[in-house]
């Protein structure tokens, strides 16, 4: 069935924003010059417009037109998000060290997140994050090509995940996907985290989605028992 041409509408302009040809803070066209670009009503308009402000997109200041929203200046979606801001909220000093980058074959939880096939690769940026000079986790972050390279230009090293697609990249989440397990240390994890070969290990893994319901990268955290807690708020 086909959509009404206000949802068209709407749509186009969904998707100039989310692929940030309509960058925030960027005004939009006025009500005139957009119907005269589509050739329909100031009703019709109007009612694009409205979807795009019920969805968080734009915001209408009065006299001067629509404006294309910022991303949230402070994420809340997990690991991706929160670990060097944690670290500095505790007065402890955070950084990573970024170990690789290199493409691989796609894990079997990345096929999957993903939608890939077997023998598929994926480049990723492997980082090891320290608390105090104290090793802490090892961050894998796995995806295309071009994201990986972006994610890596805006520093992995001392820079969360969520905080650089937000506000640096540009990119608009929805939500984020995780699941946690405990592993026993490898021995070049062990290595990496300065550990015995077999200690237990929280595995965190993670997908984030954007508003489309894209995933767009997954990444692996591998954090030390003795040396952080994963602590999550869950409200109704």
């Amino acid at each position: 069935m086909t959509q009404p041409r206000f949802k068209q509408i709407e749509e186009a302009l969904r998707q100039q924003i989310v692929a940030n040809d309509l960058a925030p803070g960027v005004k939009l066209p006025s009500e005139a010059e957009l119907v005269a670009q589509y050739g329909v009503s100031r009703i019709t308009i109007r009612q694009a417009l409205a979807g795009l402000h019920a969805g968080g997109l734009i915001e209408k200041i009065n006299g001067k037109g629509s404006f294309v929203t910022r991303p949230s200046e402070r994420s809340d979606l997990g690991q991706l998000t929160g670990f060097y801001e944690a670290a500095r909220k505790r007065g402890q000093t955070a950084h990573g060290e970024l170990l690789s980058v290199r493409p691989i074959t796609a894990p079997p939880f990345a096929m999957r997140a993903l939608g890939l096939e077997e023998g598929d690769t994926l480049v990723c940026a492997t980082t090891l994050r320290l608390w105090d000079a104290v090793p802490v986790a090892v961050f894998m972050v796995m995806g295309n090509e071009r994201l990986i390279d972006a994610l890596v230009a805006e520093d992995l090293e001392t820079n969360d995940v969520m905080s650089i697609f937000e506000e640096r990249l540009g990119y608009r989440l929805k939500h984020v996907e995780t699941e946690s397990a405990a592993i026993a240390a490898t021995k070049e994890h062990a290595r990496r985290l300065k550990v015995e070969p077999g200690t237990p290990l929280l595995r965190v893994r993670c997908t984030p989605f954007d508003i489309q319901g894209n995933a767009l990268c997954c990444a692996e955290l591998l954090f030390r028992g003795d040396r952080f807690a994963y602590r999550a708020k869950v409200s109704r």
